[in-house]
């Protein structure tokens, strides 16, 4: 029986544990790993728009601008700067986008554009003294808002830039001879209040953003864990079916489908000779093996019924040879089950049947809802399955007819099945190549 976790999930490690509150970074490497993979596939798109805003701004600026610069050499400069340094670093940064290995290096790509920006922006500045003096610390308090409005750099990288920036402009803002000493304290003012701001703000967002990761995981999670306890129940394709449609009744006709019954003989007997756990872990052994069988011969396990056991080949995914999947399985279930004893010590003998045609396969029930099939087809199989001997396996006409070129089978013999009356069957002898099958002894 297939074994079902049903412990509650452990409680996730508090963010306190697993985040480094003040540098902003898992402690788990690996978390840290899937943290910024995940962040830089959502953030691509964004990192592209950032360096098109960027050339845009520098654009429109210089447009606005060049009415009011009035030197001619600083009109040369405004025009050499903004075309041949500014417009250029982010061009590079936009290509760079498109390379394969960006995803390792974009976030020390944006430093050192925002780096260098801000280098040449206070040579810059420093040069054009047409304009007022506030021009030079407002252009520092953009670029470093453009590192976690727009880039969303982490909060260490926006928290270097900040202060590379303050550290670049303050000490010319005070040396510098035509910038009144007011401007000055202006600029530091100024530049270390929107440092603070803009530190906060992004300090705040990134936490959010990985306190958001971790949520997300943990909602993964606990989605794949339902997804396996619903895989018990339900084939992968109808539980596709049922996320994509929810609440839509699931049904399929199916023109040919083959169905096995295999039951363990003597189960009964066997059932009163025994402890229930002793009884309970064999069958679970037991149909564990069927189980894996069944995977290795591509059928779908249907259901176990007390000491039975219900498979179908050729739904809910169609199956060309889904007869001949079905009796290779029924063949190897025969030897497998050999290798399995009873409580008592006694070898476990099973008989089957085995039967081919249509069927209808669907899910049931609101409440324990499972997946199962209906039709004659599901009828004959399980009333050939009890009328096999032990260790046999009877197989419908329909059946044997697709695969007597491969297989061999006794004599017809009639069967007189509830519910269905005079019916033909022929028992599974094996491969063509093969002996007869072997009933293990007891």
């Amino acid at each position: 029986m297939d074994q079902i976790d049903t412990k509650p999930a452990a409680r996730e490690p508090s963010r306190r544990r697993v985040l480094d509150r003040l540098r902003l970074r898992f402690r788990d490497p690996a978390l840290e790993s899937a943290y910024r993979a995940d962040r830089f596939r959502h953030q691509l798109g964004n990192i592209r728009f950032a360096f098109l805003a960027g050339i845009a701004l520098w654009i429109s600026w210089g447009l606005l601008l060049r009415p009011y610069i009035l030197a001619l050499s600083e009109l040369r400069l405004d025009r050499i700067m903004r075309w041949g340094v500014f417009i250029p670093m982010l061009l590079i940064g936009l290509a760079l986008t498109f390379t394969p290995f960006f995803h390792r290096i974009w976030e020390w790509v944006a430093v050192v554009i925002a780096t260098a920006t801000i280098v040449a922006w206070v040579y810059y500045t420093s040069n054009i003294q047409t304009l007022p003096a506030e021009y030079g610390y407002v252009g520092i308090i953009l670029i470093t808002a453009f590192t976690y409005t727009l880039l969303r750099l982490r909060f260490v990288l926006v928290l270097l830039i900040t202060l590379i920036g303050i550290g670049a402009y303050l000490p010319y803002a005070f040396v510098t001879r035509y910038i009144a000493p007011v401007s000055g304290v202006l600029a530091s003012l100024y530049l270390i209040s929107f440092g603070f701001l803009g530190g906060l703000a992004a300090h705040r967002m990134e936490r959010f953003t990985r306190t958001l990761f971790l949520r997300e995981r943990q909602l993964d999670h606990e989605r794949l864990r339902s997804d396996d306890l619903l895989l018990n129940v339900l084939p992968r394709v109808v539980l596709d079916q049922l996320k994509v449609t929810p609440g839509k009744r699931i049904a399929q006709a199916f023109d040919e489908v083959t169905v096995i019954f295999v039951d363990a003989a003597g189960s009964t007997q066997q059932a009163a000779r025994s402890s229930p756990g002793e009884f309970a872990q064999t069958l679970d052994e037991l149909f564990s093996r069927f189980d894996e069988i069944a995977d290795r011969h591509g059928l779908e396990k249907v259901k176990t019924i007390g000491d039975a056991y219900m498979a179908v080949a050729g739904a809910p995914v169609a199956v060309v040879d889904h007869a001949g999947a079905a009796v290779a399985m029924a063949l190897e279930v025969v030897r497998e089950a050999g290798a399995v004893r009873w409580p008592s010590g006694d070898r476990i003998v099973v008989h089957g049947g085995v039967a081919t045609g249509p069927a209808v396969a669907g899910v049931i029930g609101r409440r324990k809802f499972a997946y199962d099939l209906w039709g004659d087809t599901v009828n004959v199989a399980s009333r050939l399955e009890e009328q096999g001997e032990p260790g046999e396996i009877l197989v419908s006409e329909a059946t044997a007819a697709r695969l007597q070129d491969r297989y061999e089978f006794g004599p017809v013999r009639i069967f007189d099945l509830k519910g269905k009356g005079r019916t033909p069957a022929r028992a599974l002898l094996g491969r063509s190549s093969d002996v007869a099958i072997e009933v293990p002894s007891t």
